[in-house]
């Protein structure tokens, strides 16, 4: 049983952690991002109230959402990626760019919604496949032996790039060879399938299962250059490190910690070298570029028709009053310039249903993660956690929807459904509510 006085002293350094890595983005944001990118639509406007505003509720959600550490739920890796890598940035630039008071407020209490649904609602009852783990196994490998034999078949191995700072030619090989199929087929294999494989490597201890896997990771990469093909085996290292050294009822508070960590280290390298290149990729491109689209986003659509998914799942029944995507509208009226400044999942709540569909959408996500967490039951954390983490990081910059489907979560977790199977804890210690004694 964790004592009253740990699990208080738990919340406290989690806030406080989530504080130091809010401050040093904001840090960064002032003497980094805005004066070297202010052209970009990085700009300063601060206002106090709303940065009072931003920490306090800052300080309410993170004490609410380190509660989730006491759940042996790995749907919370999805919601705490989303809100480190998302809200965090956003709650920053509420006030660092003076931005509208309602749209923040929303999605705070989008994040609270969200927090509600994956807490208090009890898991669905399913059923487990007798020959789920023959019936996994067969998928799995299918589908991995039609990848790869595509993309060798497709020229895969003339475009054999290691080198990380020359990856466009490689990259844009493969987009020219590939079809409908393989686009959907790839994030799978590189984020699911072998993350899959890597996670059963290392809980059952078998090392040639692991770097196998490894292997076809980093070839994958070199055939097609995603880097997220090679950052992906690195979280499930992590979280695995983390879960075997116990801490998995503290993920939020070791998350912020790493997290502060590599963007003090990625500040001291800059200062140190004053090579722009890490810090730009890793502040800029990852926290503030998806916040600030967010906001990009929002004065757009603030006072224009709404898309009401008629670019998307309901383009048979509503009609796209643009005769666009969103993203090239905005690429189009706002930026001047062909690209994609892809959106994620508050944004794109926002541009399909004004404020109202921000809550429907969070709504929508809570329950598929209390699907997760039913589906995933029968097996260790970690399995589920692995199996979702990479696949989830498409909400913080892809449409809910895009991330369901071409960027995996739905077939995250069919595959831990299946896989359910091949796993058994050793020590099931979980409530029927989840919760942890």
């Amino acid at each position: 049983m964790i004592s009253n006085f740990a699990i208080k002293k738990k919340y406290i350094f989690t806030i406080l952690f989530i504080l130091l890595f809010k401050g040093l983005l904001e840090y960064g944001y002032l003497t980094f991002v805005h004066p070297l990118f202010e052209y970009s639509g990085f700009n300063v406007d601060v206002n106090g109230i709303k940065m009072l505003e931003s920490y306090l509720v800052v300080i309410l959600l993170s004490f609410l959402l380190a509660k989730l550490d006491d759940y042996d739920k790995p749907s919370k890796i999805v919601v705490y990626i989303l809100y480190l890598n998302l809200y965090l940035p956003i709650s920053s630039l509420y006030w660092l760019e003076n931005h509208s008071r309602m749209y923040f407020w929303v999605i705070s209490a989008s994040i609270l919604l969200l927090y509600l649904i994956i807490s208090k609602f009890k898991p669905i009852n399913n059923f487990q496949l007798k020959e789920g783990s023959n019936l996994a196994i067969s998928i799995l490998i299918g589908i991995s032996l039609f990848v790869y034999g595509y993309l060798i078949a497709a020229g895969g191995l003339t475009r054999i790039n290691l080198n990380l700072l020359d990856v466009y030619s490689t990259r844009q090989g493969y987009v020219n060879s590939s079809n409908t199929l393989i686009t959907y087929l790839l994030p799978w294999q590189a984020h699911v399938i072998n993350l899959t494989s890597l996670t059963y490597g290392l809980l059952k201890k078998r090392k040639s299962i692991i770097f196998i896997t490894l292997f076809l990771q980093v070839f994958l990469f070199s055939m097609t250059n995603f880097k997220s093909f090679l950052f992906a085996p690195l979280v499930v290292l992590a979280l695995h490190f983390l879960t075997k050294k116990g801490y998995k009822n503290g993920l939020l508070m070791f998350m912020s910690i790493l997290l502060s960590i590599f963007m003090s280290s990625m500040f001291f390298l800059y200062k140190i070298t004053g090579d722009i290149l890490m810090l730009s990729i890793f502040l800029r491109r990852l926290f503030f570029a998806p916040s600030n689209l967010h906001f990009v986003y929002y004065e757009y659509f603030n006072q224009a028709d709404k898309y009401m998914l008629s670019h998307s799942i309901l383009s048979r029944v509503t009609e796209n009053p643009y005769g666009l995507t969103p993203v090239r509208l905005i690429a189009r009226d706002v930026y001047g310039e062909d690209f994609s400044p892809n959106v994620g999942i508050f944004a794109d709540a926002f541009l399909n249903f004004g404020f109202f569909g921000i809550f429907i959408f969070l709504i929508i996500l809570g329950f598929v993660l209390v699907l997760l967490d039913s589906l995933a039951r029968p097996a260790p954390f970690i399995l589920a956690a692995s199996i979702m983490a990479i696949p989830s990081m498409s909400l913080v910059n892809s449409a809910m929807f895009t991330s369901f489907a071409t960027h995996g979560i739905l077939f995250a977790i069919f595959v831990t459904w299946l896989t359910t199977s091949l796993f058994r804890k050793k020590n099931d210690s979980i409530k029927e509510e989840g919760k942890i004694s």
